[in-house]
């Protein structure tokens, strides 16, 4: 029978493991197991950054665009 650790892992890479390296998921499972809610909460603040430099990455792409085409409202 599998263990918690076990089925986390397979779950996961099933659903991800083509984006995802399979050590990259067992580490990440490893310290979810180590550290259980201060871990998610650091991976949620990592997760929040990489929203706000996506959201400025639009923000630039669009004023590009816009000054390259000032017709088109984005």
């Amino acid at each position: 029978m599998m263990n918690l650790k076990e089925a986390l892992l397979r779950e996961i890479f099933d659903k991800v493991g083509d984006t995802i390296s399979e050590q990259i998921i067992h580490e990440k499972i490893s310290q979810f197991m180590r550290y259980g809610n201060v871990f998610l909460f650091f991976e949620v603040m990592s997760l929040r950054k990489e929203i706000e430099r996506i959201k400025k990455e639009i923000q630039l792409i669009k004023r590009m665009i816009e000054l390259e085409n000032p017709q088109v409202s984005l």
